[in-house]
């Protein structure tokens, strides 16, 4: 029993140290797609937004709590017009593959702005789940939680 569960683990080891390796251009997608889905939001842009963002996805923070990405593109202009993010960026990035077709971005995400005349809340750490639907990389899944305070003053 225990030999197997060594070879079991060993062989999983091998199989995810190949996946990864496979798949750099892929988590360097990824990564700009995320930056790319940000920068649309941080700028209201819809038509961008969609591009990269599925419209059965979900998403949860801190502001709008549980939300289907269908209803926020219903006011995606509502949603960002009192938006104002004057700086932001994405740190720490990690990749974790699911399948060949599943990766979970994580990345501490830090901005200055505010929303609704608030500041903005920040930094987080953000997670995304990407899959790849009909040869495009899509988000599916999106959260964001504010740090620790221990952790926000690094």
């Amino acid at each position: 029993m225990k030999l197997t569960a060594m070879v079991l683990s060993g062989l999983l080891c091998i199989g995810t140290g190949i996946a990864a390796a496979q798949d750099a251009q892929a988590e360097k997608t990824i990564i700009a797609n995320e930056r790319a889905v940000n920068d649309a939001f941080s700028k209201g842009d819809s038509a961008a937004f969609k591009a990269l963002v599925a419209a059965d996805g979900w998403a949860v923070d801190s502001v709008i709590g549980r939300a289907p990405v269908a209803d926020m593109l219903k006011d995606f202009a509502g949603l960002t017009k009192e938006l104002k993010i004057t700086s932001w960026d994405i740190t720490e990035s990690k990749i974790v593959w699911v399948d060949a077709t599943t990766a979970i971005h994580s990345y501490k995400w830090t901005a200055k702005g505010t929303d609704h005349g608030k500041p903005l809340v920040s930094p987080v750490w953000a997670s995304t789940v990407w899959t790849k639907k009909s040869g495009k990389w899509m988000a599916l899944f999106h959260h964001e939680s504010p740090l620790p305070a221990a952790d926000a003053k690094h």
